[in-house]
């Protein structure tokens, strides 16, 4: 029966055996009191001190009993309580970590998509320029006389000092550029780390160098 009943039903459950059980140690304590009274009357109690006093034991034992099973109640209610503090804490923690997975899920996707794009911008950069060549060197143009109009058909050897030669001219000239900038780019993340490891292990980040105040060689006057 305990067990096809949801945990807040069992909960409820037990705050009405808690309320029923103070209810029936009011009553116990009341009736111990009204046999006290008939100890007292010499009258009625006549050769009946010791049943009454036997009576009243065991309505202080009922009382008790009633009291530790009252404790045992409010227990329950605090385990339940820290119970339902816990599964929410769980389901805090749970959501916190899915939040943070899609996060992370997000992010890793912008980032694929910027290198995407940046080797995008950085491919048509190089080759935008040696397009527009073979555009301009393609074109088949020919003068009034019939001959034709481009110096690389016409000249020996033509397309090796018209075409070829800047191509690849342009093509060293952005190797040496994109060298220069990685080498750029990683002296200067070097010196950042630099200054992040030292300001880690001594405290404080130090200055960068330059950035600092030179200091005077006297005091102002």
């Amino acid at each position: 029966i305990l067990g096809a009943q949801s945990p807040r039903a069992l909960l409820f459950e037990v705050v009405l055996v808690r309320r029923q059980l103070h209810v029936v140690s009011r009553r116990v304590r009341g009736s111990s009191r009204a046999v006290k009274k008939f100890i007292d009357d010499r009258d009625i109690a006549s050769g009946l001190t010791a049943y009454l006093q036997d009576i009243i034991e065991h309505l202080d034992e009922v009382s008790d009993d009633c009291e530790r099973l009252g404790g045992k109640c409010m227990a329950l209610c605090e385990a339940y309580d820290r119970a339902v503090d816990k599964e929410r804490d769980r389901r805090n923690r749970v959501n916190t970590g899915q939040v943070k997975k899609r996060e992370e899920r997000r992010k890793a996707q912008a980032d694929l998509q910027d290198r995407i794009l940046l080797l995008l911008v950085v491919v048509t950069t190089i080759f935008v320029p040696a397009q527009f060549l073979t555009g301009v060197f393609g074109m088949n143009f020919k003068h009034e006389d019939g001959m034709s109009a481009q110096p690389e058909l016409v000249t020996p050897n033509g397309y090796y000092s018209f075409f070829w030669t800047p191509v690849l001219c342009y093509f060293a000239l952005c190797l040496v550029i994109a060298a220069c900038v990685y080498m750029c780019l990683r002296r200067r993340q070097h010196e950042e780390d630099f200054y992040v490891d030292g300001g880690a292990a001594g405290g404080g980040a130090p200055a960068p160098p330059g950035g600092g105040r030179r200091g005077g060689g006297g005091g102002g006057g």
